[in-house]
């Protein structure tokens, strides 16, 4: 019974997203310039092993150069656990949206009016910079003051 339940609900689904006709493509983070034409979804495919907070980094531009048609996307970050919800943010073609994400995993939904080139990245580096710089001061602060 439970069988013949599941398929049932699988073929409906099916049957309502060929309805629909269209068909919302997953990548993987990071991906770089994948051609968005009206919505996509990126996620993370891996669990992050890195305990510290990371950013999440959206990267949009347009991907047909016409000044006459405004460019942007509507851009939402959530959990992969559907414990969080960040956005929905407008991100202007030519700019970069930084997100602060903890070490769950972690999924984008970008959508545009007009085609856009999406790059979607976790970036540890400025966090990394941040605790070796402090790192790095208190060891000369070590060195220089012996006591």
């Amino acid at each position: 019974m439970k069988t013949v339940c599941f398929i049932l609900c699988f073929i409906v689904c099916i049957s309502i997203n060929s309805l629909s006709g269209q068909v919302v493509k997953i990548y993987p983070i990071p991906s770089y310039n994948v051609l968005v034409e009206s919505s996509a979804i990126f996620q993370e495919m891996l669990p992050s092993f890195n305990k510290a907070k990371r950013e999440i980094k959206i990267h949009i531009i347009p991907s047909l150069k016409s000044d006459s048609i405004p460019c942007f996307a509507e851009v939402t970050i959530y959990s992969l656990d559907h414990q969080t919800v960040l956005g929905p943010y407008t991100v202007n073609c030519g700019e970069t949206l930084s997100v602060e994400i903890d070490d769950r995993e972690w999924g984008v939904s970008v959508t545009s009016n007009t085609p856009v080139d999406v790059s979607v990245w976790v970036d540890t580096s400025s966090k990394l910079k941040e605790r070796t710089g402090s790192l790095v001061q208190s060891k000369e602060q070590e060195i220089c003051n012996p006591d």
